[in-house]
Formats: C-alpha cells, structure tokens, sequence
C-alpha cells in the first residue's frame, strides 16, 4: 500500500510534504488502517530514491499529527485512522456549507475579494468570541479524545494537548482542563494571570468495573495501555476497589500474554482491541466524564464569556 506512494523532485511542495499529504490522505480515506506499520525509513528512502532525513522528517510530522507511533522495533505503525477519518468528514462537511454560502454571495454580485474580507471578517468575530479552551493528556489518543468530548458538550473548540510535546511558552488558552492525575503539572507548566487551570473528574463505565470485577480471583486480568503511567493508574484503582488480580502489559507478544486470561484496554484507542482479537479476551475500559465536572466547566466557560467584549457585531 505504500509502496504506491511517489514524490516529485520538481513540484513547489518539499518532498517530506509530499509524502506526509500522501500517507494522510491513506489514513484518512482507510487505504492504511490503524494497526498497520509504515516502511522503514531507510527502506521507504531506497524506494523513493530520497535522503533517509527527508523520509524521517515527514514521520516525525504523521507522529506530531497523531496519525502514526513509534513502537521500538515495530517502527511506525498506524494508530489515529479513525479520528483522521472523522475530522475529515467534518472538513468535508464544513466546505459544503461554505461552498453554498459562497455561491449565494456571488449570485448577490459579490466579488470574489469582498467575499473573502467577509468570511476573514466573521471568522475573526466568532474566535473573538469564544475563549480559549485546552486539555492537557500524557497521551496523544487520550487527549484527542476527551478534547472531542468536550468540545462536543461545550459546543466550543479544545485544544488538545500532550504533556512533553508542546512548548509552554507557546501555548495561551484561558482555560486549560487536565485530569487530578497530572494537575500539579500541568498548572507549572501553564498557570498565569491569564490562564485558568481547572482538574475535572474522569471516571470508569460503572459497566466496566461491574464486568472487571466479576472476573474470577484466580484468573489474571492483564492491563495495556500506551504508556506505563496510565496502566499503573487504573492498576491502583481497581486495586483501591478490590480487585486484585491485576498485571501491567508491556506489550502484546505472545510471550507478554502468557498466563494472561484477558485485557483490559482503554476503549479511545480501539485498535488495540483490534491488535489482540482471536489471541485473548480483552474488556475496553470505558471512561465518561464526571457530570458535576462538565457543569462546573460550562460555569467557567459562561464566566469567561461574560467577562470578555463581544465582537461579532462590529
């Protein structure tokens, strides 16, 4: 499947956008789906007929944008197909809207360049509007996903953002969420005169601690997640509720899963249920965001909103 991608020493885009668009458009239309590995770099490089560097550049871009992980001698494999898919349908939606607005404008004998100071214009007005809202993960899926919950709840944009892969300094939202798990962190990274810091509570499917502890005592419940700080975390919960019985995973060979009865995987990143069907039983853990911390967010939104000027009318 990559082997179909091609690049042109004589285009205007550099040659790592080249292959960057490439392998995006591949995730984002299921042509490469989450699970599967990409090339080596050397290797991909020899197909190309390109510096390695370059091949390594557009990698680093797909694993910035979420789309792609390193895992050690696996290389990079796959991981944000679904979410890519997503966004790309509500681009493509988004475009629709606009294309039949910008059609109506022009049939009013607008020109082209005043129908480009007027969307400038309202998009400027509307950003105004809204404050600016991130959630701060140690994990890329896990800050995807809840950003996307949020944002879904709030009716808003939230930023998401991973602990180690942005740089502070660079970064100005109002009102930034993160879980209990990482507040004192992320509050000395962000917190300024500007900057709320707020924690809310996200907690399991009662669903999926009813299915847990049901399983029998003798049997080992194995936990994967993508990093050991989120495993380690749900080990000491299910610990504080009695259910002892737990392992951390390292990783999803067969020797990792011997004498493993099943896994529990986090459910915001279904290809690791993909990754072990047929092998074990695996349970997903679903979590849900607290219901008194959405409101205490939607009272922080409404607050900010009420103490900013409003725009959209000048």
């Amino acid at each position: 499947m990559v082997t179909d991608v091609s690049v042109s020493q004589h285009s205007d885009v550099p040659i790592y956008r080249q292959i960057v668009m490439q392998l995006t458009l591949m995730i984002e239309t299921g042509q490469l789906r989450d699970g599967e590995r990409l090339p080596g770099s050397r290797l991909l490089a020899d197909n190309l007929r390109i510096n390695r560097n370059t091949v390594a550049h557009a990698y680093r871009e797909l694993r910035d944008q979420g789309l792609v992980e390193a895992r050690g001698r696996h290389g990079m494999v796959v991981v944000g197909g679904e979410r890519a898919r997503s966004a790309s349908a509500v681009r493509d939606r988004a475009r629709a809207i606009l294309e039949t607005a910008v059609r109506e404008c022009a049939g009013l004998g607008l020109a082209p360049a005043r129908i480009r100071e007027l969307i400038a214009d309202l998009t400027a007005g509307t950003a105004d509007d809204f404050p600016r809202i991130a959630f701060v993960e140690c994990n890329a899926d896990r800050a995807a996903y809840f950003s996307e919950e949020l944002a879904a709840h709030l009716g808003l944009p939230v930023e998401p953002l991973v602990l180690g892969d942005f740089e502070p300094a660079g970064v100005h939202p109002e009102l930034v969420l993160t879980t209990f798990f990482h507040l004192a962190e992320v509050r000395g990274l962000l917190r300024g005169p500007a900057t709320d810091v707020v924690a809310i509570v996200v907690a399991p499917h009662i669903q999926t601690l009813l299915r847990i502890a049901r399983v029998p005592k003798n049997r080992t419940v194995g936990l994967w997640y993508s990093t050991d700080d989120q495993a380690v975390s749900i080990r000491d919960s299910l610990t504080q509720a009695g259910v002892t019985n737990t392992e951390v995973l390292h990783g999803t060979a067969d020797a990792d899963l011997a004498g493993v009865d099943l896994v529990v995987v986090p459910s915001e990143t279904p290809e690791l249920k993909r990754r072990l069907a047929g092998r074990v039983p695996v349970i997903e853990f679903g979590n849900v965001l607290d219901a008194a911390s959405l409101r205490m967010v939607d009272d922080l939104v409404r607050d900010l909103r009420a103490a900013r000027p409003r725009t959209a009318h000048r």
